[in-house]
């Protein structure tokens, strides 16, 4: 699941508060008001984010918008792992500790570095459905946090984006960033040399390093093994000969806890149990669809079949996942 922290979305709706944007206004237009109503730890799907900061630039009539949202972030931001690159000895360091724990901030994409004599390369490849806006704002909070720990006059050699962004654009780019930017580029790319990987920071802090780094290990593995719990969930109702008795208690009994800490579990996921119940009914019906074609099944044995207790259940669900009744369907095939 593509996801984002609660800090990192939160940090969105601060920038755009600034901007004249009540935070009400923002969520009601991406329709996600529920995030008022988030308990701490939960993640944010990623089609909220993007979509956040695409209305962001609509509203604002802002190309940029991602890079402006990105030159304002803030230690706090990052949560527990903003806190983790302050408290780094260096450059290098910082470094090693985000490809560790990027995940806490945004399971997004993939970071890459590299390291030669003369030049480092910070490389991020984002997940296909990642928009230029979040692009931007990445690359722009990486440079932004890099300048606030080594001084505001580090610039990097060279930065390099996928987007193919107007002419107009790439040198405003270029003029904050006072350095070449290239765009339509086969990577996201920030190169810098590599002599400034062993500047030490002013705020390094040995203590807190080591506190926050396993702080940051234990927010790490409750995210794995709430990803884990899910997989998981999702193989056993695929592989059960039909789905009765399905229920979030039974399913509890299976990992050995209550069913209020697998729900907690799955929220870290950003999933519910009905949600993954109603995934796996929909492609059970999908499959059936033929044989109920051909008459060798009836609609009643299929709802049995996938744990409904009353037919006209299974013809509400139905209606929902291919908006025509069952009936309907039928005649029609």
């Amino acid at each position: 699941m593509l996801n984002i922290s609660q800090a990192y979305f939160a940090s969105v709706l601060d920038f755009l508060e600034q901007q004249g944007i009540s935070s009400d206004q923002a969520l009601g237009a991406i329709e996600f008001d529920d995030f008022k109503h988030y308990k701490k730890q939960q993640r944010v799907a990623l089609t909220y984010y993007s979509a956040l900061l695409n209305y962001g630039k609509l509203t604002l009539n802002d190309p940029l918008f991602g890079f402006h949202v990105g030159c304002d972030v803030h230690s706090a931001d990052y949560g527990v792992l903003g806190y983790l690159v302050e408290s780094s000895v260096n450059l290098a360091m910082a470094i090693k500790n985000l490809l560790a724990f990027d995940q806490l901030v945004a399971n997004i994409g993939r970071t890459d570095f590299r390291v030669n004599q003369q030049q480092a390369v910070i490389r991020w490849t984002p997940h296909t459905q990642c928009s230029e806006q979040i692009v931007l704002r990445n690359m722009a909070a990486w440079l932004t946090t890099a300048r606030q720990l080594l001084g505001s006059d580090i610039t990097p050699t060279q930065v390099k984006l996928c987007h193919p962004f107007s002419k107009a654009q790439s040198l405003q780019l270029t003029e904050y960033l006072n350095c070449e930017v290239l765009i339509a580029q086969p990577f996201n790319e920030i190169i810098f040399p590599s002599q400034l990987l062993t500047h030490v920071f002013r705020s390094e802090n040995p203590q807190l390093q080591k506190t926050m780094a396993a702080i940051s290990q234990q927010e790490l593995a409750g995210i794995n093994a709430s990803k884990c719990v899910k997989s998981e969930i999702s193989h056993l109702l695929k592989i059960k000969p039909d789905l009765t008795d399905c229920s979030l208690l039974q399913f509890a009994s299976v990992f050995n806890m209550s069913s209020r800490t697998l729900q907690r579990q799955l929220k870290n996921a950003d999933c519910q149990f009905f949600k993954l119940l109603d995934d796996e009914r929909k492609q059970r019906t999908l499959k059936q669809l033929g044989i109920l074609i051909v008459g060798k099944t009836s609609l009643g044995e299929l709802s049995l079949q996938l744990g409904f207790n009353e037919q006209s259940s299974f013809n509400r669900a139905f209606k929902r996942w291919f908006d025509c009744s069952p009936r309907d369907y039928l005649k029609r095939y």
